[in-house]
């Protein structure tokens, strides 16, 4: 068979969408009813999780690149920075809980977009004379802003249906997430090979048509120390540049986020 002929991944993608829908609308018992995403405060949820979990396989995959690739750091420092979101994220979660018996989930969400857009701003402004403690703040905040938007998604989806449906609607919601991760692996990977085999064309360098293995070279000690001084600012350089657009990718995400969540319903105590 021609290579050429062959369906495109994206064309699949919709077939294969088309596909599933198809047969959910005539399911006896649907994975995801239709009904469910009927409902304003479950599909802007879902939506939101969707570019939120965009934006969380953004920072987890690319952020550790950063730092040692273009920082020159080592990976134990990479995880140091990650890890940051990782305390952010429980410590805003365990306070999401009483916040929104107080106010409502609305404005604990709101709260969160705002973090997340503050974790943005410091990813696009990342800069090597930063160091990791900048790129370790941008990951605190991201993850303070995922504690206090994802778990008021899932309280707010939960409280939207009856007890019969939360199974489904949580569900959903998590799953949402989860494709929103994959998208995002592939969009903002692309974005990144793209800039950077561009970039390593222009400087002349013979690994363009594979730049994630001069990546790989950067970020192993060894190797970077066998390279010309010449080769390794030029690679460095492009892999800043190409993880810049990837932050402005998050930002992006960031701002989505943000915007989906102002359309949440402007209701009262939803957590019951």
């Amino acid at each position: 068979m021609d290579v050429a002929a062959e369906p495109r991944p994206a064309g699949r993608l919709c077939v294969g969408g088309a596909a599933f829908l198809w047969w959910e609308r005539r399911a006896a018992e649907p994975i995801l009813p239709a009904a469910v995403w009927r409902h304003r405060v479950i599909a802007l949820s879902n939506a939101a999780s969707l570019t939120t979990g965009a934006l969380l396989i953004a920072v987890s995959s690319y952020l550790p690149t950063y730092v040692q690739g273009v920082l020159e750091h080592s990976a134990l420092v990479a995880g140091f920075a990650l890890t940051a979101m990782s305390i952010g994220w429980p410590l805003a979660a365990t306070l999401s809980g009483k916040a929104m018996i107080r106010f409502g989930f609305r404005p604990v969400a709101v709260v969160g977009g705002v973090f997340l857009l503050v974790g943005a701003a410091f990813f696009v402004t990342l800069i090597p004379r930063h160091g990791p403690v900048w790129a370790a703040l941008g990951s605190f905040f991201t993850g303070v802003g995922m504690g206090l938007a994802t778990t008021t998604f899932v309280v707010a989806v939960q409280s939207s249906v009856d007890w019969h449906t939360r199974g489904v609607a949580t569900a959903a919601n998590l799953f949402m997430r989860v494709l929103g991760g994959t998208i995002g692996a592939a969009l903002l990977g692309s974005i990144l090979n793209t800039r950077l085999r561009a970039h390593l064309e222009a400087a002349g360098i013979a690994g363009a048509q594979d730049p994630l293995a001069e990546v790989n070279r950067l970020l192993d000690p060894a190797q970077r120390l066998s390279l010309p001084a010449e080769t390794v600012a030029r690679l460095q350089e492009g892999l800043a540049l190409s993880l810049k657009a990837v932050y402005w990718g998050t930002a992006v995400l960031a701002a989505v986020s943000f915007a989906l969540i102002l359309f949440l319903p402007k209701k009262g105590r939803e957590t019951s």
